[in-house]
């Protein structure tokens, strides 16, 4: 029925009824009816979704002096309805006609559930942005929803929320179930140590670092590439190098929600000086260097203006003293520039068996 109002012409009868929301008459009826709806004690329009009780009362009147018999019967709905109130009206004379009036009540709330539109990307984890799947349930049905989309923080419970409003204008919002989160790939620290026919790779051990794979090239026995090592250990002893060849070790790191790091590094075996570097200020008296295998002991030998000091470790580094006699001189650590060897020894000092010379390096006391 329109605002303006609906004409129910009555076959064989005199009478007309006029359903409105404002009395309307015409010339060739006999009855005017005018519907009228209350909510919460406040007049409101009887057409559209009504979200708390109504009530619908009629008002009729002839329009011909024709007395009438009958009452319309008010009307209750606290209830969820899509019906017709009825009005039925008997005049005197015999004539009758009946009025409608759609009414739609909806005092449920709508129901809201919200998932993620996809399955986990590995492993029970989301590693990528997901967006909620949102689906709502309402007697006045639904009239959209909204869906959002979750992109962080990482987190073992994670939760993403969407909304609906249905056609009676009623919002109702929701949040999923936990889900696991991680789209940051793993932290991955990699150091290198080449020393005399072997190269050391450690990294620090986390948690959600669920596996590592360590690929070298050249190969084993004549490969390209070979996977030397995959696990999450904190290290791995790369023992089957040769030295003077150079080598490159990518680095796969892979965490529990599926994270992928990469690194590369490249590195040549054999003996070397580590500190201090090369040209170094000297900001400590502590010189070091990789181990030769099967080394018994050192030869350390520190020059400046000539041989200052000549010494025989046992281990692979040497703590410069404050003050040390060579060849029968005393000698200091003095502003100047200096130069260092080292070489290996074997058996006992007194053979002065020696092997190649593991590098030599100057540095600066300022």
């Amino acid at each position: 029925m329109s605002a303006i109002g609906r004409r129910l012409a009555l076959s064989g009868s005199a009478i007309v009824l006029v359903a409105s929301l404002v009395c309307v008459g015409t010339a060739s009826a006999s009855y005017s009816v005018t519907p009228s709806c209350n909510s919460q004690g406040q007049p409101v329009p009887c057409a559209g979704w009504h979200t708390s009780p109504v009530q619908v009362s009629w008002t009729w009147s002839p329009t011909d002096g024709t007395a009438a018999a009958g009452t319309c019967t008010t009307q209750s709905y606290w209830y969820d309805v899509n019906t017709n109130a009825v009005c039925e009206v008997t005049g005197t004379n015999g004539d009758s006609g009946t009025t409608v009036q759609p009414i739609m009540v909806e005092v449920s709330s709508p129901t809201v559930t919200v998932a993620p539109d996809r399955a986990p990307d590995f492993n029970g984890w989301y590693n990528h942005p997901v967006t909620a799947s949102v689906e709502g349930s309402a007697f006045s049905g639904i009239l959209s929803c909204t869906a959002a989309t979750y992109a962080g923080p990482e987190s073992a419970s994670a939760t993403i929320s969407g909304s609906c409003t249905d056609n009676a204008g009623k919002v109702a919002a929701a949040t999923s179930s936990a889900f696991k989160y991680d789209a940051t790939p793993p932290q991955l620290n990699v150091t290198v140590a080449p020393g005399d026919g072997i190269v050391v790779l450690s990294w620090p051990v986390s948690p959600s670092l669920a596996l590592l794979q360590i690929q070298r090239t050249p190969g084993l026995r004549g490969g390209s590439h070979s996977v030397l090592h995959r696990g999450d250990s904190g290290s791995y002893r790369d023992l089957r190098v040769r030295n003077g060849v150079r080598y490159r070790y990518t680095i796969t790191a892979r965490d529990q929600a599926g994270n992928i790091t990469v690194r590369t590094l490249t590195v040549t075996p054999g003996p070397r000086l580590l500190t201090p570097g090369p040209d170094a200020n000297l900001g400590t008296s502590l010189l070091t260097w990789t181990p030769v295998r099967g080394a018994d002991y050192y030869n350390v030998q520190l020059f400046r203006a000539g041989k200052i000091l000549s010494a025989w470790p046992l281990q692979t580094h040497l703590r410069l003293a404050r003050t040390w006699v060579f060849a029968g001189r005393r000698y200091r650590l003095t502003p100047g520039r200096y130069r260092w060897y080292v070489w290996p020894g074997f058996g006992v000092p007194s053979a002065a068996r020696y092997g190649p010379l593991i590098g030599s390096r100057s540095f600066v006391v300022k």
